[in-house]
């Protein structure tokens, strides 16, 4: 049956070219005797189309609209659209599946390298990693052009394809193995990690993550890939030649089983994995022969040099990991994942990272209540952001400072709070899905669907983390409009009370000039993300920061923290959709998001509390924000640290006052067990410091005669001199907002008198440091008052003291570190890095020394120097 392209079918002409297919006579007389109308007529057509199509395809036909009785052609038209398709796609579907039928030649060869490199790794290795390794960049590339010639020259060719939308078979390479390109391949040892890895299991093992780049590919119309359930091809956990890619019969009932948990593929999808390993395989083998030119690499005398033993730990990886011994990168560890091994689904980690997020966020809202100055610093950076935009779309002017201070406040205390309530309830969610996953660890099997309680439980918290992702994403752009390096690039459509309403990118015509860095946080908010991948998105950002510092210098210290919260919300995603086996919709997505926005819609209407009578008016003058917290304790500096955080409570108690006014509780009954309470320390008031003793005149003694002079081996006993001990006294240089550096509190709850630590508890070390460490801690920590100072660390010291401390760091994106300590792994804690300088300064030391101070109780006597 064909379709007339765009011309219209008449009612009359309805009949006729429909019944040529369908029960011409039967339809035709009744119609002619008047026993049905034509509307009946064109209803019961369209009836019969859709179930000859069903029944002669065999394929599960999508619902199409009601018919209009008043349009019926139309929707005639709309199921020959339909069918049309249909046929086409049928056709390339027997192509495709004829090819897969006779992959036993495809398999075959695939098997034949994976033996003959994994034989070659196993008695020339070291060999071939040692000649590798001695090569020039030119002459590594020559090697690689040499076996794979016209070979991607730079990182990521798929981004440029995408970007550009270009389509046809000759991006497949880009865009199925983005890995296999000159820049990565021919540096440091990526093509040594590819050839172990691949090596060291069977390609079965890499057929899911083959899999991935498909879907992306088949958008840009890089491969064509059939779409019917008549037949599935098994490649998971195949392990032979014979099973490896055979295709199988599929019935209704495995569907669910084989094919929708990924167990098993269509032949389309299967067909471009067996051709994607086929030449990766073979590349590899190629690669290994031209650096072992002078060695016979012919089959038999490979496998007489291992014929005697074969042992497996010659596959492991070389030694002389990338990057420091110090820190990883998780960009960088994103980026080499093609190159080793796939990782596993760790519930223990994302738990682990969720919790570190939302223990941030908690020291977030408590240092805006607890430090004066820290909460100026952050009202400020808002109001430059809010004013930026109010200064173009109007002209300046002391209405809408105003207007744009009230909005720093709102957004200030809704944004800490919006933090704290997504990251508790993703790592709430992520300790359910955990317990249930040890619950039912004996019933989640790979070639089986996963029980429905766990799959419910994934469905949820991967609309939870779409919803938190949206909502990451708006507040980037926030940031990302008013920094001072892309202000310019965006049309601000309207400005209402200090607050824009609306803002646009420029047309695609002029981002030809933009820096690299903006393209990539745009493609973070528009539908490229889904082909790029959010993550993949964020790895390549990290990259180009780190390797070109014009680009660095555009992102700001707000733009950093966003771009951090991003990647952490990402990760947890993207972990959750490599899940295997598949998480499979058990009911549509949009009562999901729904029912997750329902428990999230607390955020939006926190926002509307606070509207009204300006917050902003409690905020200044900035001069009454001044906290000298850093300076010498007199008098006049402690009267000044008292005046500001009593400047600071007002304004926390008119934020009470308004959601009083809604809810009738305070602010912090109102995020309820959202968060730990914390009791607010102050600064006490000023006491002099007690005089030194002065030592008593020694008494005269009359002696009638005089003693003897000692003989010089002789010693006279003399009064035995104890040295005053300062180093154990509570630290009086770190307080949030008192005078104690230490929360009295961290003691007494883990069962010690306050201004002592217990070094018998075992989750508490006390740790023995070089001078050049014990002099990093003792400013985050120290002895007494006196050892007070306002000096600044660079960073790199920072993280080698963090390391001699035994924490495992890695570099995530953005700003924000990750120390995770090997004597308490459950205990991990994120700390942004000073961007763009690499220096913290004293109220940053200061802060985080609090914040380690809750979290595993160190005191200046938990640290000793050594000698």
């Amino acid at each position: 049956m064909a379709f007339k392209g765009q011309e219209k079918i008449t009612m009359e002409e309805l009949p006729i070219m429909m019944l040529e297919s369908w029960d011409r006579e039967t339809l035709q007389a009744r119609l002619r005797a008047g026993e049905i109308s034509e509307v009946e007529f064109a209803d019961k057509v369209c009836e019969l189309a859709l179930a000859g199509i069903t029944q002669s395809l065999k394929i599960h036909v999508p619902d199409l609209p009601s018919p209009d009785p008043h349009d019926m052609i139309g929707h005639l038209t709309n199921i020959l659209k339909f069918h049309d398709t249909i046929s086409s796609k049928d056709s390339e579907y027997q192509k495709i599946l004829m090819r897969a039928e006779n992959t036993q030649e495809l398999v075959g060869s695939i098997f034949d390298d994976w033996e003959k490199l994994r034989m070659i790794i196993i008695t020339y290795g070291d060999l071939l990693e040692k000649r590798w390794t001695k090569r020039v960049s030119t002459s590594k590339r020559k090697v690689l052009l040499d076996a794979w010639p016209g070979m991607n020259p730079v990182h990521r060719p798929d981004f440029e394809v995408i970007r550009r939308e270009l389509k046809g078979p000759a991006h497949r390479d880009a865009l199925m193995m983005p890995y296999i390109n000159l820049e990565d391949l021919s540096s440091e040892k990526n093509l040594l990690y590819l050839m172990r890895s691949r090596a060291q299991v069977y390609p079965e093992h890499f057929a899911w993550t083959d899999r991935l780049p498909i879907q992306t590919a088949t958008t840009m119309d890089a491969i064509k890939s059939g779409g019917r359930y008549e037949k599935v091809m098994l490649l998971t956990s195949q392990t032979t030649r014979e099973t490896y890619g055979k295709l199988r019969a599929l019935e209704i009932a495995e569907v669910e089983n084989i094919l929708w948990t990924g167990f098993a593929c269509q032949p389309g999808p299967g067909l471009v994995i067996l051709e994607t390993q086929q030449r990766l395989y073979g590349f590899l083998v190629r690669c290994a022969e031209l650096l072992l030119h002078d060695i016979d690499m012919s089959k038999t005398a490979i496998a007489h040099q291992t014929a005697s033993s074969i042992d497996d730990t010659s596959l492991a990886y070389p030694a002389g990991l990338p990057g420091s011994v110090e820190w990883q990168s998780v960009s960088r560890m994103n980026t080499m994942a093609s190159y080793h091994l796939p990782r596993p689904f760790s519930l223990d980690f994302l738990c682990r990272l969720a919790g570190a997020q939302r223990d941030a966020a908690e020291e977030e809202f408590w240092a805006l209540h607890e430090d004066p100055g820290y909460f100026q610093e952050q009202v400020d950076s808002k109001f430059q952001r809010n004013l930026a935009p109010c200064r173009r779309a109007e002209s300046s002017s002391h209405l809408i400072e105003i207007a744009a201070l009230k909005q720093a406040c709102i957004h200030l205390v809704h944004e800490t709070c919006q933090d704290v309530i997504l990251w508790q309830a993703i790592e709430v969610k992520l300790r359910e899905v955990q317990a249930l996953a040890v619950g039912l660890d004996a019933e989640i099997e790979l070639a089986k669907r996963l029980p429905p309680v766990y799959e419910k439980a994934l469905e949820s918290l991967v609309a939870l983390t779409t919803l938190a992702w949206d909502t990451a994403v708006t507040g980037m752009y926030r940031v990302l409009m008013s920094s001072p390096a892309f202000i310019d690039l965006f049309h601000m459509d309207s400005v209402e009370n200090g607050r824009y309403k609306d803002f646009n990118l420029p047309h695609e015509s002029y981002r030809h000039n933009w820096p690299s860095i903006l393209h990539l946080l745009v493609d973070l908010g528009s539908e490229k993300k889904q082909t790029m991948g959010a993550l993949n998105i964020l790895d390549e950002m990290e990259r180009l920061m780190t390797s070109d510092m014009a680009q660095r210098e555009m992102i700001n210290t707000q733009l950093a923290k966003e771009i951090s919260k991003l990647a952490a919300f990402a990760q947890i995603h993207d972990s959750l959709c490599r899940h295997q086996p598949t998480i499979q919709a058990t009911q549509e997505a949009g009562p999901l998001l729904q029912e997750q926005f329902a428990r999230l819609k607390v955020i939006d209407d926190l926002e509307g509390y606070l509207m009204g009578e300006s917050l902003g008016l409690f905020a200044k003058p900035r001069s009454s924000f001044v906290y000298p917290v850093g300076h010498k304790r007199t008098l006049h500096q402690v009267d000044r640290m008292r005046r500001a955080e009593a400047k600071l409570d007002i304004f926390w108690e008119q934020v009470d006052k308004k959601m009083m006014n809604h809810t009738r509780k305070t602010l912090l009954e109102w995020m309820g067990d959202r968060i730990a309470v914390r009791d607010l320390h102050r600064t006490q008031p000023w006491e002099p410091e007690a005089p030194k003793p002065v030592r008593p005149a020694p008494e005269t003694i009359f002696q009638p005669f005089p003693m003897p002079a000692p003989s010089s081996t002789e010693r006279l006993p003399t009064e035995l001199r104890i040295k005053a001990k300062r180093r154990g006294e509570p630290s009086t240089a770190f307080p949030v907002a008192s005078s104690t550096a230490i929360d009295s509190s961290i003691d007494s709850q883990a069962g010690c008198p306050t201004g002592a630590w217990d070094n018998t508890e075992p989750s508490h070390p006390s740790f023995t440091l070089s001078s050049k460490v014990y002099k990093i801690m003792s400013a985050f920590f120290p002895t007494s008052a006196q050892d007070r100072t306002s000096r600044k660390i660079v960073w790199k010291d920072f993280l080698h003291a963090m390391f001699t401390l035994d924490f495992h760091i890695q570099k995530r994106h953005g700003s924000e570190w990750y120390f995770e300590p090997s004597w308490k792994r459950n205990a991990p804690i994120t700390i942004h890095e000073p961007h763009p300088s690499h220096e913290m300064r004293f109220d940053k030391i200061r802060f985080e020394a609090n914040r380690m101070a809750r979290k595993y109780g160190w005191t200046s006597e938990t640290f000793a120097q050594a000698g």
